[in-house]
């Protein structure tokens, strides 16, 4: 089952619609589900709702997987240059990136301290840590990656995809050094 929802993305004040995965028997159970958090969660289950028109198909797979989980894909923002700031963790070292704003911190912070309470507030989670993942690919890729390194006391697990590591790579360097 597919939930989508409204939730305010408080570092600009606009809405990022969510896209919510819940096992087909959630409403029957009284099970406990981890969670992911994935960037760009429009892409995840519908290829009506997938920027390229095709998705991961992610819905498919976890419906047949033995592994209950629930998955909260957070949509971003499709304004030029908006998902590109939202998900730049570093301030970056070349190119285009240079000129954005760096608000991937704050968009990490925004999950753990408003939206992850009310997922857990809201759904049967596991709320702990070690039930609790971040991922994403390209630039939600590099966002997972800091999300893990920096958080992960909130953070167990990253899937990091295809991540866009060049743009920021000797402050990426650094902190992989550093954990």
């Amino acid at each position: 089952m597919i939930i989508k929802r409204d939730f305010l993305y408080t570092p600009t004040g606009k809405n990022r619609p969510l896209h919510i995965y819940l096992p087909d028997d959630y409403k029957e159970s009284e099970e406990r589900y981890p969670v992911m958090y994935f960037f760009d969660g429009h892409n995840l289950y519908s290829d009506e709702d997938a920027t390229y028109g095709k998705s991961w198909g992610i819905k498919d797979f976890l419906d047949t997987w033995s592994k209950k989980m629930i998955i909260v894909g957070i949509e971003c923002g499709h304004e030029p240059n908006e998902r590109l700031s939202e998900y730049l963790p570093y301030k970056a070292n070349r190119g285009m990136f240079k000129e954005l704003e760096v608000l991937g911190d704050k968009t990490v912070q925004w999950i753990i301290d408003e939206l992850k309470p009310v997922i857990d507030k809201e759904y049967r989670t596991y709320p702990f840590r070690e039930r609790t993942g971040i991922a994403g690919s390209s630039m939600g890729g590099i966002m997972a990656l800091y999300g893990v390194l920096h958080h992960n006391a909130w953070f167990s697990k990253a899937a990091c995809i295809s991540s866009a590591i060049g743009c920021c790579m000797p402050a990426l360097r650094k902190d992989l050094k550093a954990s």
